[in-house]
């Protein structure tokens, strides 16, 4: 018995690490990262984060906003241009910005299992911001950041 109590906790450990393979690993905050020949940063955790005047130099953010407009996290983020995927990222915060060359691109969220899509010009000079909105997720709301 002591074997087989064994032989199962091994195979339940087997298979839980091999389901953690699979997930791709979440981006660090404030944290530039490259893929290919995109500069990504996933941030908005407290609002000196989302003051931060480096962000400024992103011509995309991407922000995800739940049922009464919070700010959501734990996303996958995928930005494709002509049918194309370029990057795909996995971000714990509300905000994902990208260093991309002026362009239409597709950005996919998936959070919770959901997915949405919206399209975004990226323009030559400023910043293109994109908000998903996800209607059917979130909780309240909180007090602490006020956008300017």
């Amino acid at each position: 018995m002591r074997q087989f109590a064994t032989a199962l906790f091994f195979a339940t450990i087997a298979s839980a690490a091999a389901s953690a393979a699979e997930k791709t690993p979440a981006m660090p905050f404030d944290t530039p990262m490259n893929m290919r020949a995109i500069e990504a940063v996933c941030t908005g955790i407290g609002s000196d984060a989302r003051e931060d005047p480096r962000w400024n130099a992103y011509p995309l953010k991407v922000e995800l906003a739940g049922k009464a407009g919070q700010l959501l996290g734990e996303a996958q983020i995928t930005i494709s241009k002509g049918g194309e995927a370029l990057a795909s990222v996995n971000c714990g915060g509300p905000w994902v910005l990208f260093k991309l060359m002026p362009g239409a691109y597709e950005v996919k969220a998936d959070v919770e299992g959901t997915s949405k899509t919206a399209k975004v010009n990226v323009g030559g000079k400023g910043q293109a911001r994109v908000t998903i909105r996800f209607p059917e997720i979130g909780g309240a709301t909180s007090p602490e950041y006020v956008p300017k």
